[in-house]
């Protein structure tokens, strides 16, 4: 496995680094690894996938289909 430093890390973004891994129940570099695996690693979501993901979570959805308006354009004679 490889190492990773950071530096230059700002006192209030290293104690709610430690805040976090104390309220999960890990280490801070267990914490940093965890966050960073969660920002990379996960396939990015499109709004159609989150919306179909959160309605599961709701028993589903129901929308009402788009109403349809007639056709502005005619036909023109030549």
């Amino acid at each position: 496995m490889a190492d990773l430093l950071i530096r230059n890390c700002d006192a209030e973004t290293k104690r709610a680094l430690a805040v976090r891994a104390a309220q999960n129940g890990r280490s801070q570099q267990a914490e940093a690894l965890a966050i960073l695996r969660e920002a990379l690693l996960d396939e990015p979501k499109s709004w159609v996938d989150l919306v179909i993901e959160n309605s599961r979570s709701v028993g589903g959805m129901e929308f009402e289909p788009p109403r349809r308006h007639a056709s502005r354009l005619t036909a023109v004679e030549l």
